[in-house]
């Protein structure tokens, strides 16, 4: 059991909002992605528990469905989307999509997925390959094109948009990929930082590579300029076409923020549960070794949820001194 911490009664309510990984493996081996670095035992979240975690969060309007894993992975991918809409609750889920079948078109469109964002870290097949190892870019735009097909036939759903991992060997395709998007009926890119640098003491030895990669990509002082340039080029082209484009801050804000944690609530508005069992501060941290709550087995999501560790942690966050964790965070920085 789970001790409860002494100022337990103060914790915050479970949330509103849930990330619930599927799977922690995925198909792919991506350039920037710890996913198969991570020491996880459970790669696979039994249907069982995904039932009994709905059970004890009555309360849920949103549910994200995707983690460091690719969700189509598992093969009752599509019940877990149909149950939790059918109590009501938004679901929402992220794809690399290379899996897309057209019959797993069909149940995106059928199954009450509310929103499908599709990651896409390229606008040619040389970028994009050289950064989503082991996909083909010719096969992805293939399955895009089904699954826009599928969206249209259902009457719009689900909602569709891209996601761009900015870095410096894809700045440059950015203009490019809002106009492939449009043109394939994707009218909404959301651009995303590295999400963290990797940095902070304490990191396990498996995700030592991932660090030297963000150390080469994420876009330094000097890059800022150009990316400045890169970005005002694809807003002017996102106007005329009609285009959603949501951009990150290229720098932290120059004041600090009223709040000692940078404005991060994460880890008291928001749950993220792995696909191993472990509940974690936030989807930024992804990995229980490198920060946890605890395991959650079932019943058990408020005791974790008012435990030591996660008001440990959020008195820490709140702190001029966060943890670790946080300190390389970009969301933490405010620039993610």
């Amino acid at each position: 059991m789970t001790p409860l911490h002494p100022d337990a009664a103060a914790a915050p309510p479970l949330p509103r909002f849930a990330q619930i990984e599927p799977v922690g493996r995925c198909n792919l081996a991506c350039r920037m992605c710890t996913v198969n670095h991570r020491g996880d035992a459970v790669a696979e979240l039994p249907l069982a528990r995904y039932l009994a975690w709905l059970d004890e969060l009555p309360q849920l309007e949103e549910l994200h469905l995707q983690g460091l894993g690719e969700p189509m992975l598992h093969p009752c991918f599509f019940e877990m989307v149909e149950i939790a809409a059918a109590r009501g609750i938004r679901v929402s889920a992220n794809t690399n999509l290379t899996l897309l079948t057209p019959e797993r078109a069909r149940r995106c469109a059928a199954s009450g997925l509310a929103q499908l964002s599709v990651s896409l870290d390229g606008a040619s097949a040389e970028v994009y390959e050289g950064v989503r190892r082991g996909a083909s870019f010719a096969k992805v735009l293939r399955n895009l094109d089904r699954l826009v097909a599928a969206r249209d036939a259902a009457g719009g759903r689900p909602e569709l948009r891209g996601v761009m991992v900015l870095m410096r060997a894809n700045l440059h395709e950015l203009p490019a990929l809002v106009r492939l998007l449009h043109e394939r009926g994707v009218h909404e890119l959301l651009l995303q930082r590295l999400s963290s640098d990797l940095e902070h003491p304490g990191l396990p030895a498996r995700y030592v590579p991932i660090r030297e990669v963000v150390r080469a990509e994420e876009l330094a002082p000097p890059d800022l300029a150009r990316a400045a340039q890169v970005f005002d080029r694809a807003r002017r082209l996102a106007g005329e076409l009609g285009f959603v484009l949501h951009l990150p801050r290229l720098a932290p804000p120059q004041a600090p923020t009223s709040t000692p944690a940078g404005g991060c609530r994460w880890p008291s508005e928001q749950l993220y549960l792995s696909a191993a069992g472990e509940m974690l501060p936030c989807c930024m941290v992804a990995t229980a070794d490198r920060a946890s709550f605890g395991p959650v087995g079932e019943g058990a999501l408020t005791p974790v949820w008012r435990g030591d560790a996660a008001q440990a942690f959020r008195t820490a966050l709140a702190s001029p001194r966060p943890p670790a964790v946080c300190r390389s965070c970009a969301l933490y920085e405010g620039r993610f």
